[in-house]
């Protein structure tokens, strides 16, 4: 079976979608020989061979000319590509395909956030929607990264539950994982972190409810050293944050440092509204970080017992979380404990075991 992954919308500094399109990519590529990659940009662990070039124009952007272009490519520059390297089944990590499948086709659907936050998302939304409405017709197999997400997609279009297989997320155990004390000072020097700190990673698009930790953290801070960082782009979030001394935000940083911001954080909190995954508490969990996750979506799927959970809305709640957790050294070291344990459980290889199992099965 020769399998391509259609991972065009790639780019240099992936997040998100784009980390599990390249995580994935390499991990299929070093399970099965047969797998080739469209992409612009090198595909670590990926035979060189096998990296198909497309255009720089039609990576993820929030531009619309390129989604505009990335639309027309899908639909008609992947099927002559598909067609040129005699590919059976193709592999798309979002719900962007070609209208008219050229081969049997697999897609990823990570969420339903374009249903449930339309003016978050623009014209993408329109697209999205148009997309599902279609994926029962013409994709033979769907990925979904939870049992959550499968429910919502089987309820909200025709897709059949037994064309859908539940495949998780992982993370890279090679780059998150805990950081020795010895690597502190110079870390928090480059930062400029004196403090102790509570630690949120991700967009601020509304949905990730930043606003419920901001509202929660400010009205403890009296009562606690730690400043609050908040590390994710801003460009998508509709409100600022409050101007504040102990409230850090950094729209970039050094990929290779993210996994020094979980090591010394004293906890994740995660607010999310929901999820389709929530990878950011996996990845803190590998790193020995507690997490303080909302019970959104897929987030009790992913934590588990490694984690205290609470109502996203729910300040008071939060507030008395991030407080036992800042204050108690045995529930520290018992989600620590749990954490590792948990995320033991997930990796990128068995992501791209699964995937590949749902691409043999469209084959079939």
């Amino acid at each position: 079976m020769k399998l391509a992954v259609n991972a065009s919308f790639l780019n240099e500094r992936p997040t998100g979608v784009g980390v599990f399109t390249r995580q994935v990519s390499s991990a299929l590529s070093a399970l099965h020989e047969e797998t080739y990659v469209f992409s612009s940009v090198p595909i670590p662990g990926a035979d060189p061979g096998h990296v198909i070039g497309t255009p720089r124009a039609v990576r993820g952007s929030v531009r619309l000319l390129n989604n505009v272009a990335r639309l027309v490519h899908d639909n008609l520059v992947i099927p002559l590509l598909v067609k040129r390297h005699g590919i059976d089944v193709l592999f798309c990590p979002l719900a962007e395909f070609p209208l008219v499948p050229p081969v049997r086709m697999v897609v990823t659907v990570h969420d339903l956030h374009p249903l449930y936050y339309p003016e978050q998302f623009g014209l993408s939304a329109v697209h999205y929607r148009f997309a599902l409405g279609r994926l029962s017709r013409i994709v033979s197999r769907v990925v979904t990264v939870s049992e959550f997400v499968k429910k919502e997609l089987c309820s909200r279009t025709s897709m059949p539950a037994d064309k859908v297989d539940v495949v998780p997320n992982g993370f890279d155990s090679g780059t998150f994982k805990p950081h020795a004390e010895s690597e502190r000072p110079g870390f928090v020097k480059k930062y400029g972190l004196q403090r102790p700190y509570i630690l949120f990673v991700g967009s601020l698009f509304p949905y990730k409810n930043v606003k419920t930790l901001v509202r929660s953290f400010l009205s403890l801070k009296s009562d606690m050293p730690h400043d609050l960082v908040i590390v994710g782009g801003r460009e998508v979030s509709r409100e600022n944050l409050p101007e504040d001394s102990r409230i850090r935000h950094m729209d970039y940083i050094d990929a290779a440092d993210l996994s020094l911001f979980y090591s010394y954080a004293d906890m994740l909190v995660h607010p999310a509204l929901f999820e389709g995954f929530g990878m950011t508490v996996l990845e803190a969990m590998a790193c020995g970080t507690p997490v303080i996750s909302s019970n959104g979506g897929s987030l009790p799927e992913v934590v588990d017992d490694a984690g205290l959970l609470f109502h996203p809305e729910d300040d008071r709640a939060l507030s008395g979380l991030i407080m036992r957790v800042a204050g108690e050294r045995g529930l520290r070291d018992e989600l620590i404990s749990k954490g590792f344990d948990r995320a033991r459980a997930f990796s990128w290889e068995k992501s791209a075991a699964g995937i590949l199992a749902s691409c043999k099965r469209a084959a079939a």
